[in-house]
């Protein structure tokens, strides 16, 4: 083949390959504004039911612990006595958890997720050293919970019991806010929490001379659930005590249901004026970056709101509102803020004939939704309080729930903060949404503690499957 045959052929082949590239070319371009049959396939959905061969459990706080009981080891917590638990429910099994020291251990009661389960506590305690009632509704472990209660000034005990259920560690951080702000990170520390145990904590330690905190306790590897002890004496003489309940979330509207300030009642002027001899107290906290203002009202039975002062709040601070004369009749407490906040309530109860003092905080409760059945847990000689905050009457019903005897119905106005008749182990469902507590008083002592709805978390889980 001579030299222009080759050429020829090369210069051939080269032509044909430019156009091949160039059809292929133009046929992506058709391709590209043709359209072309298409099959369209919604993904599969599937709803789980993440509630089904679940249980929920509840954990008590135990017996109350004391500060300085042990006089070798003066800033470790001893639990005294035996706390009472009662409980709404058929509990499918019971347990309590291991700690160092004293008796009364914690308890925790299981049911399956969809059966009504609820509980709570109360203990007297009168010894040199404490005297009064305490009392705190057993709560779910939770990776993030937040208490408002208590002071380590003089004369003032604040205890932190955590309780572990689960079968994997957890790691706690415990970060304190007092009047001043968050406390500094040094003095916060994580504390290791063993499955099955609880772990009780001084607050005194973490943080001294505070006159007025809060509590945020997040934990890693398993949730805890954590409660505040508050002991005060005056001098050497026991002047009260108080169990403290966790809430969840920070938010703009809270309910503080069966709140009473007693010590008051039936007297005239006295040292600190012409209002109750100790003040009702309302502490709140925004524990985001903003500060803002929150509102409180008192509510009564039959509906009627009366405003009883304002919070100014910084940012990450505890702010308080002393309430001079809290109206007569008042059932519930609601604080109302234009930031998230967490709060609490301090009420006491006083003879004035023999001068025995005693005090509880009160922790506001998540709403119970509309038509659903909660388990509603009476101590022995307490009161029901339900709280409608609706525009709408609330129908509440009553039942056992043991499935014995009558089922009772009432009545709540529009809101009103009403006190209820209810059995021991109580059902309750409202065809409004509600908020409820039980509270116990008597001339001497004071206790009270909120109604725990489930989690509305809780429920179904959409999946889609690959």
């Amino acid at each position: 083949m001579t030299d222009r045959s080759r050429l020829l052929r090369g210069g051939a082949r080269a032509v044909t390959g430019l156009l091949v590239v160039a059809a292929a070319a133009a046929g992506v371009v058709l391709l590209g504004n043709v359209p072309l049959p298409a099959v369209a396939r919604e993904p599969l959905a599937l709803t789980v039911d993440t509630t089904q061969n679940t249980n929920r459990s509840l954990v008590c706080a135990g017996s109350f612990s004391e500060l300085g009981a042990d006089p070798e080891r003066p800033g470790a917590a001893i639990p005294v006595g035996e706390a009472t638990v009662a409980t709404s429910g058929a509990a499918a099994e019971t347990a309590t958890l291991a700690r160092s020291a004293g008796s009364g251990l914690p308890v925790v009661v299981s049911a399956p997720m969809a059966d009504p389960l609820a509980s709570a506590q109360v203990q007297s305690v009168d010894s040199e050293s404490l005297r009064g009632t305490a009392s705190s509704s057993c709560s779910e472990p939770s990776n993030e919970q937040w208490l408002v209660g208590g002071a380590t000034s003089l004369g003032l005990a604040t205890t932190l019991s955590l309780g572990n259920p689960g079968t994997v560690p957890a790691t706690v951080s415990i970060t304190v806010f007092d009047e001043n702000g968050e406390v500094d990170a040094v003095q916060t520390a994580g504390v290791i929490v063993a499955p099955a145990t609880q772990q009780t904590v001084s607050l005194n330690g973490y943080a001294p001379d505070r006159e007025r905190l809060a509590v945020r306790v997040e934990s890693t590897g398993a949730p805890v659930a954590a409660h505040l002890g508050v002991a005060q004496s005056s001098g050497i003489t026991p002047f009260g005590i108080s169990g403290v309940t966790p809430q969840t979330d920070p938010a703009t509207s809270l309910v503080i249901p069966a709140v009473e300030n007693a010590d008051g009642d039936g007297r005239g002027p006295n040292d600190s004026g012409e209002g109750d001899a100790f003040p009702a107290i309302v502490r709140a906290l925004a524990p985001g970056d903003a500060g803002g203002t929150a509102t409180v009202r008192a509510l009564d039975q039959s509906g009627k709101s009366t405003d009883v002062g304002t919070i100014e709040l910084a940012p990450k601070a505890v702010g308080e509102l002393s309430i001079a004369t809290l109206p007569a009749g008042t059932n519930a407490l609601v604080v109302d803020a234009d930031v998230p906040v967490i709060a609490g309530a301090l009420g006491s109860a006083e003879d004035p004939d023999t001068r025995e003092h005693d005090f509880e905080w009160f922790a506001p409760a998540p709403v119970i939704a509309a038509d659903t059945e909660v388990a509603a847990p009476v101590v022995s000689g307490g009161r029901l309080v339900v709280v409608n905050p609706s525009d709408a009457e609330a129908e509440i019903t009553i039942a056992r729930a043991d499935g014995k005897g009558k089922t009772t119905s009432a009545a709540v106005a529009p809101g009103a903060a009403a006190v209820i008749s209810a059995p021991a182990g109580a059902t309750i469902t409202s065809s409004e949404p509600v908020h409820a507590g039980v509270r116990s008083v008597t001339e001497t002592a004071i206790a009270g503690y909120p109604i725990l709805a489930p989690d509305p978390r809780d429920g179904t889980l959409t999946v889609y499957p690959r």
